[in-house]
């Protein structure tokens, strides 16, 4: 009876250590915090629900295209809570930030840009070459975001963060690591608020100045506050709200986080997604993901050296696929596999 008792006792334990490390699917309350996979990659919980894509025609800054909308997302998922940072980028993909931007250098692609037609370098301002990289790659540390990231590269980081999670048993079943789709992405960054940014509408007093921008998003506004070391000048940039020398992409997560725990949505560095360009239409969209195929894919978030109306919940711009700038990253998503 007792040697049955012990086993008993035995067995159970085992069930319980099993379900204690069984990958959690879906979170509780939002902005639940996970960093179960090998790069402690914090993600947030972004709980299923609807919200009103886009912008109200009274948005400052509104484009046209910024269609207001219902959205229904069925399903949750979890968000990277800051942009994939250069260590995690080498971690999963052995590239390093010079790498990059070599191919950047490299590309002979003609891209528009200021009404002309330019090679990425001569959209930089450099002749090209290794001479090149100490003028393009101003901030390198393992928790700045990654920079000169093309779509199709940071989709194959999804992949193989993917992948390596899974062959180590971490994986919550039928989930994989993703761009966000554009819905996703907006739904994330508004956490559950329907203003121009999460922490309230905007009011512009110059270019780059809008005060609610101050304490949650890197801009061309205050991007140069305490920036040191290589970076961009930043002396005509025009009404800065924090006059400043030098600015460029910054650490990850100093800003205030959103109510999901979510940093970094608005400035710092543009974020790729998912979809396809397109105009929405005024129609309820439940789970969209985009067109099938296109030309352009969508960039979302505004960066640490554009204006304030750029870095607002709604704004989108686009370029093809193997675009790379100083001012684009991405950050993943942990969703329920896409069919």
């Amino acid at each position: 009876m007792k040697a049955r008792l012990i086993l008993i006792w035995l067995m159970s334990g085992v069930a319980a250590v099993a379900q204690k490390s069984a990958p959690l699917v879906d979170g509780g309350s939002p902005g639940q915090m996970r960093n179960d996979n090998a790069l402690k990659l914090p993600l947030r919980w972004c709980p299923p629900g609807g919200f009103a894509m886009g912008s109200p025609e009274s948005e400052v800054g509104r484009d046209a295209y910024e269609v207001l909308h219902p959205v229904r997302l069925s399903r949750g998922f979890w968000m990277g809570e800051t942009e994939v940072t250069q260590g995690q980028w080498e971690s999963v993909m052995g590239t390093s930030l010079q790498a990059q931007a070599m191919k950047m250098l490299e590309d002979e692609t003609l891209y528009p840009d200021g009404g002309r037609q330019k090679t990425l370098r001569e959209a930089h301002g450099v002749p090209g070459g290794k001479q090149s990289l100490p003028k393009v790659c101003a901030a390198q540390a393992p928790n700045i975001p990654m920079y000169y990231v093309n779509w199709d590269e940071a989709a194959e980081f999804c992949v193989r963060l993917t992948e390596r999670e899974r062959k180590a048993g971490r994986l919550p079943p039928g989930m994989v690591y993703a761009l966000p789709t554009e819905a996703q992405w907006e739904y994330a960054c508004r956490a559950g608020t329907s203003t121009a940014t999460f922490d309230g509408s905007m009011f512009v007093l110059g270019e780059n100045n809008a005060p609610v921008l101050n304490d949650i998003a890197w801009y061309g506004g205050n991007s140069s506050v305490n920036y040191r070391g290589e970076g961009w000048t930043t002396n005509n940039w025009p009404n800065q709200a924090f006059k400043g020398k030098m600015a460029g992409p910054r650490r990850v997560g100093q800003k205030k986080a959103n109510a999901w725990g979510l940093k970094d949505t608005l400035g710092n560095m543009y974020e790729w997604v998912a979809d396809w360009s397109s105009i929405p239409t005024a129609d309820l969209a439940i789970d969209p993901t985009g067109p099938a195929t296109g030309t352009a894919k969508i960039y979302r978030g505004g960066a640490w050296n554009h204006y304030a109306t750029m870095c607002r919940a709604a704004k989108s711009f686009e370029a093809v696929p193997n675009y790379r700038r100083f001012n684009l990253s991405f950050r993943v998503a942990l969703v329920h596999e896409r069919r």
